[in-house]
């Protein structure tokens, strides 16, 4: 994580370095990514970088927890309203479809992270994929106790299926034009009204 030296910095110049890193890490996965470039970028030494974060993979660990926070805050709202489980979780990846729209850069670094293979990362990897199925599976298990979910269904299966399709309808479908942007969230809509049918009860 970054060390006090880049903490005390001017809030600029972290948001200078942050985005330099943010451009690096979305360009290139983990393992092709490099120190230089970003440094290149910023027009500063390598020995500048190092005394902000230890390593490579400080930087990359404190560029993805930034990224998340961020996507946080557009997914919150979602999260806070009450409605039913197959409601929010069409609303959920609406609005990280909207998220991915009006920050492709900080999209494309969530898609490297959860391609990366790098063992060094392993623990963090893991660590910050069970954070972002949480969600999930709180909301999960609200419905099948409320009666909304089939309770013969494994969460991890059911966690899978929507986050594959949800990549799908995400990142296949990044270059539409603005004016489709109302289309798409309707198709996503669509297509998830599809998954519930398969896990809802019925009863609701």
């Amino acid at each position: 994580m970054p060390s006090s030296r880049f903490e005390n910095l001017d809030p600029a110049k972290r948001q200078r370095v942050f985005d330099a890193a943010v451009a690096e890490f979305a360009q290139h996965p983990f393992e092709n990514s490099s120190i230089t470039r970003i440094v290149r970028r910023l027009g500063i030494a390598k020995g500048s970088m190092y005394q902000y974060f230890e390593n490579k993979r400080a930087l990359y660990r404190y560029v993805v927890t930034e990224v998340y926070e961020k996507k946080r805050s557009y997914l919150q709202p979602v999260l806070d309203q009450d409605m039913d489980f197959f409601t929010r979780l069409k609303r959920y990846y609406q609005q990280s479809y909207v998220f991915a729209q009006d920050n492709p850069l900080y999209h494309q670094v969530t898609v490297h992270f959860w391609e990366t293979k790098d063992e060094s990362l392993r623990r963090f990897i893991d660590e910050t994929k069970q954070i972002r199925a949480l969600d999930f599976t709180t909301m999960f298990h609200q419905a099948v106790q409320e009666g909304d979910v089939k309770d013969n269904i494994d969460e991890r299966i059911a966690f899978f299926v929507y986050h594959s399709v949800g990549k799908e309808l995400i990142e296949g479908f990044l270059n539409l034009p603005p004016r489709r942007t109302e289309d798409h969230l309707r198709f996503i809509e669509s297509v998830l009204t599809v998954l519930e049918q398969g896990l809802s009860t019925g009863n609701k």
